[in-house]
């Protein structure tokens, strides 16, 4: 079997796909450093199965993935493949030639496959063992080995030659067998532990297993001598009940005739109260009537005494008002004719005013024409005058300034331009430095941008891998955690179902010997329902004992479990035979009236789940239970329903028949008997997610943690690389800033130099203009003056000529004012008694007019209240004929309704005397009914005594329970057992089951200790023989491998000789291994005072020997002749050559003296930045490359 083909792609610097071809007998693959050819035997022991990236000169596996360049980019996988000639089947396959593949890509994912079909790594790892290609195998040496034989402590070079024995395999059973030992004796410390901690438990729990009989027996008795004597409570209250109903209803027939009576009487004295009442109303409104007549006939006396006093006034005012008319004719005569003198007066006042008025008007118009002065005009006149003179003036004193400011202007311009031209220069030379410095500052600014940004993403990047590692390992030791209880959890559950933990002893016999010993044993109660959590503690309130009767096909399945138990002598049970057992039901009209009440929660066998076949026998438990929201509730419906039905509360309070009322603090154990079951597949579900989920986690954590090292590197090389970046930019930054600032300097000389020129140029033109301007105004100037000096003159002589006008027109005026005046208040007065004289004549008018009406309705009213008269005393008698008639209708009704009310009261006697019998007997029949819902009461309270404690129907109890002593002596009995029980304190009635699970565990875990106390002997002894195969087969290989070692020595070194000797023959488990030796012409010595290259040539010689002695189908050689000299070089060639006829050798190297002694050459270059080659490469051409 030899190494026939290498196939490499994406592996490490080989980018892209490479076939290696090897013949027997000696290859070697030369090449400059750096080159690359050292990735072949990194891919040989990589395709063997290699985990280890450290071996593989990586930091992490993915590393052996191509990486990419500065011209290639990354590949996403790597792939090797070695090609095996297998013509002898030495591997144990029929094929002649067989491929190993090894696949790996970025993700994480990895293949292997033999002949390209798909396989685990533990099948290439067997398929090569013990054929000289495995893990322990020489099959690959590189430098590191002969340093490793050159640096180790002679303790640890006896690794190298545990290697050449095969002796790990053996050293790692040990291990485990060690590690097995160590958890043997830990376990059974904790077993001793265990069984000391028993130990002193088993005695207190027998007393108390004692103690738990006795009070077990006890309450069997009292049991059975409560349960006698409610039969016969119940047979006693059933007569007395009997008795009572038959009263009730005798006495219920009597207050119901009484009523009858009762009721006759009063529909009499309704009617009778009816007419009462007709008659009161008629009577009423009679009175009503009369007393109106009364009043109307009080009015109209009134009404006529009224009329005759009116009328005489009438006549009196009548004969004054005539006087007064012949009084207002004179006095409005009068008036008419005064008023019309007045007024012919007052008209020609007012034309003569009109007259004056008017040529006052025309004075004064006359006069503000010619009111306004000139004299203001004249002197603004002259005033302007003056300031023409004195702009002329300052006109040719500006004129010289501007003269004289034009030639120093000039001068100074001169001047400029010579140093405005050196300026010029300067600047184009520090715009040039500028420009070169402001391009590298902008460059390396941009690098540092780029940096920073990459930089911060990095870190960003780093922080976030680093959380999410943190946070996936959290998840997973939590998700751990989890796994852990749910596990022990589970465990636990399915033992206490095993052991029906929580079942009473004769249950759980019972629940064990049905699938043996006994017939039609289907379950317990809580093993066959299934309750919703949110009514687990109503249902196991309202439950009790009978979660624990166990369900059986029929009576003859009971009666054998019972005997079953009685020969066993193992406890008691309730059994339920589903042929015998019967539904029991809240009545309908009950059931529907306590729906409508706040806090119904249903009948408590409504929210059961179980098979159909076990219907009746959870309608026999709970069919006749009521669940309530809260007490409250629970109380309102107990009243609802008379105290007939049995309530429990979800928080398991109980309102029992007949009113009593139980409550409190609640165990959990039955709670823990119906939900055990259901927890149980529920964890059994669920243990398979937690599971992968666990799988999962530790899977995703292991790749956050390689991501955040990923991500931690590629911080730190982007923060490296900013820093550069920052101080180059920083750099560049300075030097442009000194450019920029000699720039600015230079372009604020030039820029100060144009302002300059600018401001000359403009002042020039300014004072030119100037110039012009004062010569226009000159002119302008000069011609006002001459024109306002002609004006004034004329003004002067128009304001003499108005003065004299003025005066006249203001004579006149005045006269005419005082004329006015007087005719105007004339003619104001007159106006005032020509008014008053109207008014008064249309007064006087106005009251004659009144008169003469007034005078005429007193006419009209005279003669219709003469008629009104005498219709009044019509109708006044009128009203007395009906007053004597009503008066004698109402005496009439009133003596009829006096007698019809003194009937009434007597009815009303009688009445009174049937309602009091009535009540009396209403009284006596609640008593009876009251005595009747108490024995129901007490009937429904013994009844389901029976049901709740004994699982039975009162026929059953009643042929079961016979009273067999008076009742007050069984009364006695009781009172007595239960002091014997309250004596004997709180009992642990689990302690029987409790003493008999802690004494079989102990019994156990005896059993346990004497396996593991065995186990611990069978352990120490396959340690021994580990040790002494170990030792068998390290001192047979160190034997091989010191002869071989001596004899190829002597051959690389042409004489001398070496020696292995072991630092402690005595214990060849530990001892060390060392080496001497003596090149030729020198003296024998210590390895480590050899020179460098005769240690290296010994070292050479070490490993060849153990080739030799474990020889392998191929033998890959990575530069280990690296640190020898030309002469040892060649002789180490030559061996090799030797040995190549018997073992196919690959070389890789660098040396002459070995490419000499090749069959074939290979050689590996990198044209291509970052990428490796395989070239054809001629003998002499390589020697030239290495000189």
């Amino acid at each position: 079997m030899f190494l026939k083909r290498l196939e490499i792609q994406g592996f490490k610097s080989f980018a892209e796909e490479m076939d290696i071809e090897f013949t027997p007998g000696m290859t070697t693959v030369v090449g400059p450093n750096g080159s690359g050819k050292s990735n072949i035997a990194d891919g040989i022991r990589w395709v063997l199965g290699e985990q280890s990236p450290r071996s593989l000169r990586g930091s992490k596996m993915e590393d052996v993935i191509f990486a990419g360049s500065d011209t290639r980019a990354p590949l996403n996988m790597a792939e090797v493949t070695l090609v095996l000639n297998n013509e002898q089947e030495e591997l144990g396959m029929e094929w002649s030639e067989i491929s190993v593949t090894r696949k790996l890509y970025r993700s994480g994912e990895s293949e292997y496959l033999i002949n390209r079909q798909p396989c685990r790594r533990r099948d290439i790892v067997d398929l090569f063992m013990d054929s000289g290609m495995g893990r322990e195998a020489f099959s690959i040496i590189g430098q590191g080995r002969v340093e490793e034989v050159l640096s180790s402590r002679p303790e640890d070079r006896r690794s190298i030659f545990e290697e050449a024995a095969g002796v790990l395999k053996y050293k790692q059973r040990k291990q485990q067998a060690g590690r097995k030992l160590e958890d043997t004796v830990e376990n059974l410390q904790r077993v001793e532990d265990i069984l000391h901690e028993l130990e002193s438990q088993i005695e207190p729990l027998k007393e108390q297993a004692s103690l738990a009989k006795e009070y077990l027996e006890k309450s069997e008795e009292l049991e059975q001598q409560e349960a006698a004597l409610t039969v016969y409570e119940i047979e006693e209250r059933h007569a007395l009940w009997k008795t009572q109903v038959e009263t009730a209803e005798q006495l219920e027939r009597k207050y119901k005739q009484t009523e009858k009576e009762w009721a006759s009487l009063q529909d009499e004295r309704e009617r009778l109260t009816s007419r009462i009442k007709k008659q009161a109303r008629e009577l009423e409104e009679n009175q009503q009537k009369y007393m109106a007549l009364r009043e109307q006939l009080e009015k109209e006396e009134g009404r006529r005494l009224l009329f005759q006093e009116k009328e005489k006034n009438i006549e009196e005012k009548k004969a004054e008002l005539q006087q007064r008319i012949e009084q207002l004719h004179v006095q409005a005569d009068f008036s008419q004719k005064e008023w019309e003198a007045q007024t012919d007066e007052l008209q020609q006042m007012k034309t003569k005013e009109d007259q004056v008025k008017e040529s006052l008007s025309l004075i004064q118009k006359q006069l503000a024409e010619n009111m306004h002065s000139l004299q203001p005009q004249i002197e603004e006149m002259k005033s302007d005058y003056i300031e023409k003179l004195n702009a002329r003036a300052a006109i040719r004193n500006e004129e010289k300034y501007l003269q004289d400011q034009q030639t120093g202007m000039r001068r100074k311009a001169g001047s400029a331009d010579a140093e405005n031209e050196a300026f010029l220069n300067e600047r184009k030379e520090a715009e040039a430095a500028f420009a070169e410095k402001q391009k590298e500052s902008s460059e390396w600014s941009r690098e540092d941008a780029a940096c920073k940004e990459a930089e911060e993403l990095a870190e960003k990047n780093n922080r976030l891998a680093g959380g999410k590692a943190s946070e996936k390992e959290k998840q997973m030791y939590k998700a751990y955690r989890y796994l852990d209880e749910a596990k022990s959890r589970l465990s636990l559950l399915k033992e206490m179902e095993t052991d029906y933990s929580g079942f009473n002893q004769g249950v759980k016999e019972i629940l064990k010997a049905r699938s043996t010993k006994l017939n039609g044993i289907i379950g317990a109660v809580a093993e066959l329902i299934t309750v919703p959590e949110k009514y687990v503690t109503a249902v196991e309130t309202a439950l009790g004992a009978a979660m624990q009767h166990i369900v059986v096909e029929e009576e003859a399945d009971a009666r054998g479990a019972i005997s079953y138990l009685k020969q066993q002598k193992k406890g008691r049970a309730t059994f339920l035979p589903i042929t015998s057992i019967r539904r029991k039901e809240v009545p309908a009209n009950t059931k529907k009236q306590l729906e409508q009440m706040a806090g119904f929660e249903g009948v408590a066998a409504s929210h059961i789940s179980a098979d159909n076949k076990y219907h009746a026998i959870v309608h026999s438990l709970l069919g006749h239970v009521i669940l309530a929201a809260d007490l409250e509730a629970a109380n309102q419906m107990a009243r609802q329903s008379g105290f007939r039905v049995r309530i429990v509360t979800l928080e398991g309070d109980v309102v029992n028949p007949g009113g009593s009322m139980t409550g409190g603090a609640l165990q959990r154990q039955g709670s823990a008997l119906l939900g055990r079951k259901q927890e149980r597949i529920k964890l059994e579900a669920s243990l398979k997610d937690m599971q992968e989920k666990t799988i999962q986690l530790e899977t995703e954590a292991e790749q956050a943690k390689q991501e955040a090292g990923k991500q931690y590197e590629a911080w730190q090389a982007a923060k490296s690389r900013r820093e550069q970046a920052r101080l180059k930019a920083e750099e560049a930054r300075g030097l442009a800033q000194e450019a920029k600032s000699k720039l600015d300097n230079v372009t604020s000389k030039l820029s100060h130099y144009d302002r300059e020129a600018l401001s000359l140029q403009a002042e020039l033109n300014r004072i030119q203009e100037r110039e012009a301007l004062l010569q226009e105004n000159k002119e302008s100037v000069q011609a006002a003056i001459e024109k306002l000096d002609e004006d004034i003159s004329a003004v002067e002589q128009k304001e003499t000529a108005r003065t004299a006008l003025i005066t006249e027109a203001k004579e006149k005026e005045t006269a005419l004012k005082m004329e006015w005046s007087a005719l105007h208040e004339t003619v104001v007065n007159q106006e005032r008694e020509a008014a008053r004289l109207k008014k008064e004549h249309e007064q006087k008018k106005a009251e004659l007019q009144s008169a003469s009406e007034d005078l005429e309705y007193f006419a009209s009213d005279i003669v219709s209240m003469q008629g009104g008269e005498k219709q009044l005393q019509s109708d006044i008698n009128e009203v007395k004929e009906a007053i004597e008639e009503l008066s004698a209708r109402i005496e009439t009704v009133r003596t009829d309704q006096q007698q019809k009310t003194e009937k009434n009261e007597e009815m009303e006697q009688t009445q009174m005397r049937l309602q009091k019998k009535q009540t009396q007997e209403q009284n006596s029949h609640h008593e009876a009914k009251v005595q009747m819902n108490r024995l129901d009461a007490e009937l429904e309270t013994r009844l389901q005594f029976i049901q709740d404690h004994l699982s039975m129907s009162f026929e059953r109890a009643k042929e079961t329970y016979t009273l067999e002593d008076d009742p007050e002596a069984v009364r006695d009995r009781i009172h007595l057992l239960k002091l014997d029980i309250s004596e004997l304190g709180t009992v642990n009635l689990g302690a029987v089951e409790e003493y008999d699970r802690v004494h079989e565990r102990f019994t156990f875990l005896s059993g346990q200790k004497q396996d593991l106390t065995g186990a611990k002997e069978s352990l120490d002894e396959v340690m021994a023989e580990m040790d002494e195969e170990v030792t068998r087969r390290f001192n047979e290989s160190f034997t091989a491998i010191k002869k071989e070692f001596q004899q190829i020595y002597a051959e690389l070194f042409g004489g001398g000789e070496a020696d292995l000797y072991l630092t402690n023959p005595d214990d060849l488990l530990t001892t060390g291994v060392d080496i001497m030796a003596r090149p030729p012409g020198k003296k024998r010595q210590h390895l480590s005072l050899l020179s460098g290259g005769e240690k290296a040539l010994t070292a050479i010689a070490l490993l060849f020997a153990i080739v030799k002695v474990k020889p392998a189908p191929f033998c890959v050689l990575d530069e280990v002749e690296a640190a020898l000299d030309e002469a040892n070089v060649t002789r180490f060639a030559r061996y090799l050559r030797t040995f190549s006829e018997t073992t196919q050798f690959i070389v890789i190297s660098h040396r002459k003296g070995t490419m000499e002694e090749a069959d074939v050459l290979y050689g590996v270059t990198m044209q291509e930045s970052g990428v490796s080659r395989m070239v054809s490469v001629r003998l002499e051409e390589a020697m030239k490359a290495t000189v």
